[in-house]
């Protein structure tokens, strides 16, 4: 007992040390006291296993048998013959640890979801429709959802834009003031630096920076980029919608089934969307076309940003009655603010740090408030026609007609909008958020943050 009680000093008082001070701890010191320890039984592990991890935490796993070899390329430590320690990476996205027993050649994979939720959804149950913010609302259903999800836990931070689209930021920018914010952050920062997990989330982004920033994150995995970018003649963003020789009848694709059955008297069935786009081309550069086409490899299943469908089953987080983790608009600011954070008189370039509140039921941070969310519309999704939405504190939603100056741009030229902005941020008010609310997704210098998702193997089935 004397001992076991020396031990325990010995090791509190080293992590007080490393606490108190200024050096950086090493690796080999991190890895002799790790943050967390997850125990698994062999049989658990199937030919895959997945681990959600947060970024630069020291992870110990322990196996119920002994293990002949552990593979990965993480800085690692064999403790003994069934524990392995290692400090997970600094950057959102998927590592693997490869394990091998001693009566067996068969290696078993464990994947870490670093700063992601791994959501295997297997007929779950989901609230769709009545979104006043859609043109073609309908009344509330039960849709089921069949899929595996990772989905980013907060909203991409400016750390890992930084770092990941390093290359891309200019160092010395010529004019637009986002591309000189963005080089200041370069120039701040260095080259691999350690991203906090609780950085401050991004929201000087346009929906072209977030595409860009998401093939990057595939391409870092071995995964087919998801977005095609190539030149057009048009100059107006839109949605391509599919000519009316592309429609099927007899195919329906699963993710659509309920599209189908929902939306027959608007969009007939089909295949699904064409997903085909015309945006603004802006990023960290001035480009001399102003819009580009973006299309889509079906083939592929890596980093995305979700589709408007899946933003509001995501965000939901399994909720089937409410319009917010708060229950309702009338509820007083500090219940608000467990879940979503909101700010005034603060300059707008000015941001928060991420996950500081609580989570919702699939366990993702600030889906509400903080900064707004990129969302890709599909021809189903298409928005009010000169409609100004308006929230009574007291009462329910209606549509009205738009102010001057209201309606999004798209609507104006008569086209469909490719996207909009979803939760709402620190600088709106917190009366009119909900999870239907969206504003317009338009390059105003501060336009809107973004989390990512990948529907493993495109497996998703949604149906009624």
């Amino acid at each position: 007992m004397v001992n076991v009680l020396k031990i325990t000093i010995s090791v509190l008082c080293m992590l007080l040390c490393m606490a108190c001070s200024d050096k950086e701890p090493s690796a080999e010191e991190l890895l002799n006291n790790p943050q967390r320890n997850v125990v698994l039984n062999r049989d658990s592990l199937g030919a895959e296993y997945w681990l959600e991890v947060e970024k630069n935490e020291t992870v110990q796993i322990c196996l119920d048998s002994r293990v002949r070899e552990w593979k990965t390329s993480l800085t690692s430590k064999i403790v003994n013959d069934s524990c392995f320690a290692f400090i997970v990476p600094t950057l959102i996205g998927v590592n693997s640890i490869h394990v091998k027993f001693p009566d067996s050649d068969s290696a078993y994979k464990i994947n870490l979801a670093v700063g992601m939720k791994y959501l295997d959804f297997k007929n779950e149950e989901i609230l769709y429709g009545k979104d006043l913010y859609q043109a073609f609302d309908k009344d509330e259903k039960i849709v089921s959802v069949t899929g595996t999800y990772l989905v980013d836990e907060y909203p991409v931070t400016n750390c890992e834009i930084t770092q990941l689209m390093w290359d891309e930021i200019p160092l010395n920018p010529k004019d637009h003031q986002i591309e000189k914010e963005w080089s200041e952050r370069k120039k701040s920062s260095m080259r691999n630096e350690k991203c906090d997990a609780h950085d401050s989330a991004a929201n000087m982004i346009s929906l072209y920076m977030a595409m860009k920033y998401a093939n990057a994150r595939s391409i870092r995995e071995g995964l087919k980029p998801y977005y095609k970018f190539s030149a057009t003649k048009y100059r107006n963003i839109k949605i391509i919608e599919p000519e009316s020789g592309e429609y099927d009848d007899s195919i329906i694709n699963p993710r659509y089934q309920y599209v189908a059955i929902h939306y027959r008297d608007y969009t007939k069935q089909r295949k699904g969307p064409r997903h085909q786009y015309v945006i603004m081309s802006y990023d960290f550069s001035n480009h001399k076309e102003k819009a580009i086409l973006v299309s889509i490899d079906s083939t592929s299943d890596g980093y995305r940003l979700p589709y408007y469908d899946e933003w509001m089953m995501l965000a939901r987080g399994g909720e089937k009655k409410a319009m917010t983790p708060w229950c309702n608009n009338s509820t007083k600011i500090k219940d608000v603010t467990k879940y979503a954070r909101f700010a005034k008189y603060k300059e707008h370039v000015k941001t928060e740090p991420v996950g500081q509140l609580l989570p919702n039921g699939y366990g993702l941070y600030d889906v509400l408030g903080l900064v707004e969310e990129h969302v890709l519309l599909e021809d189903h999704n298409w928005l009010r026609p000169n409609s100004y939405i308006m929230i009574n504190p007291g009462g329910p939603e209606r549509a009205e007609i738009c102010r001057p100056g209201d309606c999004p741009y798209c609507l104006k030229e008569g086209e469909n909008c490719p996207s909009c902005l979803k939760g709402g941020g620190l600088f709106h008010d917190w009366k009119r958020i909900n999870y239907s609310y969206r504003s317009e997704d338009r390059y105003t210098g501060y336009s809107g943050g973004f989390r990512l998702i990948r529907n493993i193997g495109n497996n998703a089935k949604w149906k009624l």
